[in-house]
Protein backbone atom coordinates (compact mmCIF):
# COMPACT_ATOMS: atom_id res chain seq x y z
CA UNK A 1 0.00 0.00 0.00
CA UNK A 2 1.23 3.54 -0.97
CA UNK A 3 2.17 6.13 1.97
CA UNK A 4 -0.97 8.51 0.98
CA UNK A 5 -3.38 5.55 -0.71
CA UNK A 6 -6.91 6.84 0.06
CA UNK A 7 -5.75 10.14 1.39
CA UNK A 8 -6.82 13.88 0.21
CA UNK A 9 -4.94 16.62 0.45
CA UNK A 10 -5.06 20.30 -0.12
CA UNK A 11 -2.23 22.18 -1.11
CA UNK A 12 -1.89 25.82 -1.32
CA UNK A 13 0.29 28.07 -3.38
CA UNK A 14 0.72 24.51 -5.23
CA UNK A 15 1.47 26.17 -8.74
CA UNK A 16 5.27 26.50 -7.83
CA UNK A 17 7.85 26.10 -5.25
CA UNK A 18 7.44 24.55 -2.01
CA UNK A 19 3.58 23.98 -2.75
CA UNK A 20 4.38 22.37 -5.99
CA UNK A 21 7.35 20.44 -4.41
CA UNK A 22 4.69 19.32 -1.60
CA UNK A 23 2.20 18.60 -4.13
CA UNK A 24 4.69 16.01 -5.86
CA UNK A 25 5.52 14.21 -3.02
CA UNK A 26 2.02 13.41 -1.82
CA UNK A 27 1.22 12.73 -5.38
CA UNK A 28 4.11 9.90 -5.87
CA UNK A 29 2.48 8.45 -2.58
CA UNK A 30 -0.76 8.25 -4.19
CA UNK A 31 -2.66 11.21 -2.14
CA UNK A 32 -5.49 12.61 -4.20
CA UNK A 33 -5.27 16.32 -4.51
CA UNK A 34 -7.22 19.10 -4.23
CA UNK A 35 -5.02 22.20 -5.51
CA UNK A 36 -4.96 26.29 -5.46
CA UNK A 37 -3.06 29.25 -6.72
CA UNK A 38 -3.86 32.19 -7.85
CA UNK A 39 -2.09 31.70 -11.07
CA UNK A 40 -4.03 29.63 -13.64
CA UNK A 41 -0.70 29.17 -15.69
CA UNK A 42 1.25 27.64 -12.83
CA UNK A 43 -1.74 25.72 -11.33
CA UNK A 44 -2.80 24.11 -14.82
CA UNK A 45 0.56 23.12 -15.42
CA UNK A 46 1.30 21.92 -11.97
CA UNK A 47 -1.94 19.66 -11.97
CA UNK A 48 -0.77 18.39 -15.03
CA UNK A 49 2.61 17.05 -13.98
CA UNK A 50 1.23 15.67 -10.83
CA UNK A 51 -1.57 13.69 -12.75
CA UNK A 52 0.93 12.43 -14.47
CA UNK A 53 1.94 10.23 -11.28
CA UNK A 54 -1.98 8.58 -11.63
CA UNK A 55 -3.52 10.18 -8.92
CA UNK A 56 -7.05 12.41 -9.19
CA UNK A 57 -6.21 16.16 -9.13
CA UNK A 58 -8.85 19.16 -9.07
CA UNK A 59 -7.59 22.79 -9.27
CA UNK A 60 -9.35 25.84 -7.56
CA UNK A 61 -8.29 28.88 -8.59
CA UNK A 62 -8.56 31.84 -6.05
CA UNK A 63 -6.92 33.73 -3.53
CA UNK A 64 -7.07 32.78 0.27
CA UNK A 65 -6.72 36.17 1.06
CA UNK A 66 -10.51 35.83 0.54
CA UNK A 67 -12.60 34.36 3.62
CA UNK A 68 -15.58 33.53 0.52
CA UNK A 69 -13.41 31.51 -1.41
CA UNK A 70 -11.83 29.48 1.01
CA UNK A 71 -15.33 28.53 2.17
CA UNK A 72 -16.36 27.73 -1.36
CA UNK A 73 -12.73 26.14 -1.81
CA UNK A 74 -12.82 23.70 0.95
CA UNK A 75 -16.61 23.03 0.32
CA UNK A 76 -15.89 22.08 -3.37
CA UNK A 77 -12.82 20.33 -2.80
CA UNK A 78 -14.40 18.10 -0.03
CA UNK A 79 -17.44 17.43 -2.55
CA UNK A 80 -14.82 16.35 -5.09
CA UNK A 81 -12.68 14.33 -2.85
CA UNK A 82 -15.20 13.02 -0.60
CA UNK A 83 -12.77 14.38 2.50
CA UNK A 84 -9.64 16.32 3.14
CA UNK A 85 -7.75 14.87 5.38
CA UNK A 86 -4.49 16.45 4.85
CA UNK A 87 -3.68 20.28 4.77
CA UNK A 88 -0.42 21.59 3.06
CA UNK A 89 -0.75 25.55 4.66
CA UNK A 90 1.80 27.04 2.53
CA UNK A 91 0.52 30.07 0.81
CA UNK A 92 1.80 33.32 2.37
CA UNK A 93 4.41 35.93 1.21
CA UNK A 94 5.25 39.63 0.81
CA UNK A 95 6.39 42.05 -1.09
CA UNK A 96 10.40 43.02 -1.57
CA UNK A 97 12.09 44.02 1.88
CA UNK A 98 11.29 47.43 2.91
CA UNK A 99 13.30 48.93 5.77
CA UNK A 100 11.34 50.12 8.71
CA UNK A 101 11.66 53.46 8.59
CA UNK A 102 10.33 53.71 4.91
CA UNK A 103 7.58 51.10 6.04
CA UNK A 104 6.84 53.46 9.15
CA UNK A 105 5.83 56.29 6.45
CA UNK A 106 3.34 54.46 4.97
CA UNK A 107 -0.44 53.49 5.80
CA UNK A 108 -0.40 51.04 8.69
CA UNK A 109 -2.55 49.05 5.57
CA UNK A 110 0.33 47.67 4.14
CA UNK A 111 2.12 46.09 7.23
CA UNK A 112 -1.88 44.91 7.50
CA UNK A 113 -2.06 43.18 5.02
CA UNK A 114 1.80 41.50 4.49
CA UNK A 115 0.42 39.88 8.15
CA UNK A 116 -2.76 38.96 7.27
CA UNK A 117 -1.35 37.16 3.93
CA UNK A 118 1.04 35.03 6.40
CA UNK A 119 -1.19 34.24 9.78
CA UNK A 120 -5.08 34.79 8.95
CA UNK A 121 -4.56 33.01 5.46
CA UNK A 122 -3.52 29.57 7.15
CA UNK A 123 -5.89 30.56 10.74
CA UNK A 124 -8.69 30.72 8.02
CA UNK A 125 -8.12 27.73 6.69
CA UNK A 126 -7.88 25.55 9.79
CA UNK A 127 -11.02 26.67 10.83
CA UNK A 128 -12.55 26.15 7.46
CA UNK A 129 -11.11 22.67 7.43
CA UNK A 130 -10.31 21.26 11.03
CA UNK A 131 -14.66 20.92 12.20
CA UNK A 132 -14.26 17.72 9.17
CA UNK A 133 -11.13 16.10 10.36
CA UNK A 134 -12.19 16.66 14.30
CA UNK A 135 -15.76 14.73 12.86
CA UNK A 136 -13.68 11.96 10.95
CA UNK A 137 -11.13 11.53 13.79
CA UNK A 138 -8.04 11.85 11.73
CA UNK A 139 -6.21 14.94 10.06
CA UNK A 140 -2.60 16.20 9.52
CA UNK A 141 -2.07 19.67 9.25
CA UNK A 142 1.32 21.92 7.90
CA UNK A 143 1.42 25.43 8.42
CA UNK A 144 4.21 26.31 6.37
CA UNK A 145 6.56 29.35 8.28
CA UNK A 146 9.84 30.72 8.01
CA UNK A 147 13.54 31.15 9.96
CA UNK A 148 12.12 34.40 9.65
CA UNK A 149 9.63 33.98 12.93
CA UNK A 150 12.64 32.96 14.75
CA UNK A 151 15.17 35.47 13.93
CA UNK A 152 13.45 38.53 12.64
CA UNK A 153 14.27 39.66 9.42
CA UNK A 154 15.43 43.08 8.99
CA UNK A 155 13.41 44.90 6.70
CA UNK A 156 10.63 42.50 6.63
CA UNK A 157 8.96 42.96 9.77
CA UNK A 158 5.57 42.27 9.08
CA UNK A 159 6.02 38.92 7.32
CA UNK A 160 7.92 37.89 10.22
CA UNK A 161 5.62 38.75 12.87
CA UNK A 162 3.07 37.04 10.83
CA UNK A 163 4.85 33.78 10.67
CA UNK A 164 5.76 33.90 14.33
CA UNK A 165 2.01 34.53 14.64
CA UNK A 166 1.31 31.13 13.14
CA UNK A 167 3.91 29.28 15.62
CA UNK A 168 1.37 30.10 18.57
CA UNK A 169 -1.96 29.16 16.59
CA UNK A 170 0.20 25.63 15.96
CA UNK A 171 1.32 25.39 19.59
CA UNK A 172 -2.44 25.77 20.70
CA UNK A 173 -4.80 24.71 18.03
CA UNK A 174 -2.80 21.25 18.54
CA UNK A 175 -3.58 21.01 22.05
CA UNK A 176 -7.47 20.84 21.66
CA UNK A 177 -7.38 18.63 18.53
CA UNK A 178 -4.75 15.90 19.11
CA UNK A 179 -7.73 13.92 21.51
CA UNK A 180 -9.39 14.02 17.83
CA UNK A 181 -7.10 12.36 15.93
CA UNK A 182 -5.59 15.40 14.62
CA UNK A 183 -1.94 16.12 14.35
CA UNK A 184 -1.19 20.58 13.76
CA UNK A 185 2.72 20.95 13.49
CA UNK A 186 4.36 23.92 11.31
CA UNK A 187 7.67 23.42 9.57
CA UNK A 188 10.05 26.46 9.51
CA UNK A 189 11.58 26.72 6.48
CA UNK A 190 15.40 28.32 5.65
CA UNK A 191 16.39 29.33 2.30
CA UNK A 192 14.44 27.97 -0.29
CA UNK A 193 15.44 29.14 -3.80
CA UNK A 194 13.15 32.09 -4.83
CA UNK A 195 13.08 33.97 -8.08
CA UNK A 196 13.35 37.45 -6.69
CA UNK A 197 16.61 36.88 -4.25
CA UNK A 198 19.03 39.03 -5.50
CA UNK A 199 22.62 37.40 -5.68
CA UNK A 200 24.07 38.82 -2.90
CA UNK A 201 21.14 37.89 -0.79
CA UNK A 202 21.43 34.46 -2.27
CA UNK A 203 24.88 34.24 -1.20
CA UNK A 204 25.28 35.58 2.24
CA UNK A 205 22.19 32.77 3.40
CA UNK A 206 24.48 30.06 1.44
CA UNK A 207 27.57 31.08 3.69
CA UNK A 208 25.12 30.66 6.89
CA UNK A 209 23.68 27.35 6.21
CA UNK A 210 25.95 24.44 7.59
CA UNK A 211 25.90 22.68 3.78
CA UNK A 212 27.40 25.83 1.98
CA UNK A 213 24.41 26.10 -0.58
CA UNK A 214 20.13 26.58 -1.31
CA UNK A 215 17.83 24.40 -0.04
CA UNK A 216 16.37 22.26 -2.93
CA UNK A 217 12.49 22.26 -3.33
CA UNK A 218 11.92 18.60 -3.01
CA UNK A 219 13.95 18.91 0.38
CA UNK A 220 11.60 21.03 1.53
CA UNK A 221 8.65 18.74 -0.12
CA UNK A 222 9.12 15.74 1.87
CA UNK A 223 9.97 17.19 4.97
CA UNK A 224 6.65 18.43 4.74
CA UNK A 225 4.60 15.30 3.47
CA UNK A 226 6.59 13.41 6.05
CA UNK A 227 4.76 15.78 8.61
CA UNK A 228 1.43 14.97 6.74
CA UNK A 229 2.23 11.15 6.88
CA UNK A 230 1.57 8.41 9.59
CA UNK A 231 5.34 8.14 10.64
CA UNK A 232 4.61 11.48 11.83
CA UNK A 233 1.37 10.43 14.02
CA UNK A 234 3.58 11.18 17.53
CA UNK A 235 4.50 14.63 16.22
CA UNK A 236 2.17 17.37 17.38
CA UNK A 237 2.16 20.93 17.63
CA UNK A 238 5.79 21.20 16.65
CA UNK A 239 7.68 24.24 14.77
CA UNK A 240 10.27 22.18 13.24
CA UNK A 241 13.31 24.17 11.13
CA UNK A 242 13.95 23.01 7.88
CA UNK A 243 16.97 25.01 7.14
CA UNK A 244 20.27 23.64 6.40
CA UNK A 245 21.33 25.07 10.09
CA UNK A 246 20.73 28.65 9.76
CA UNK A 247 18.87 29.26 13.39
CA UNK A 248 22.31 27.03 14.63
CA UNK A 249 24.73 29.95 14.37
CA UNK A 250 28.30 28.79 13.16
CA UNK A 251 30.36 30.38 16.07
CA UNK A 252 33.14 29.14 15.29
CA UNK A 253 33.67 31.62 11.99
Amino acid sequence: MSRFEGRAALVTGAGRGIGAATAMELAKGGCALALNDVDADRLNESAAALRAQGVKVTTHLGSVMESDFIDRFVAEATDEHGKIDLLANNAGGGPPMTPWAEFAKSEFAHFRAIFEMNFFTQAMLLHALLPGMIERGYGKVVCVSSISAVLGQESGSAYASGKLALHALVSSVSKEVARFGVNVNAVVLGNPPHPSRTPDRQAYLDKMSHFDRVGRLEEFGKAIAFLLSDDASYISGAAIPVDGGLIAPRLNE
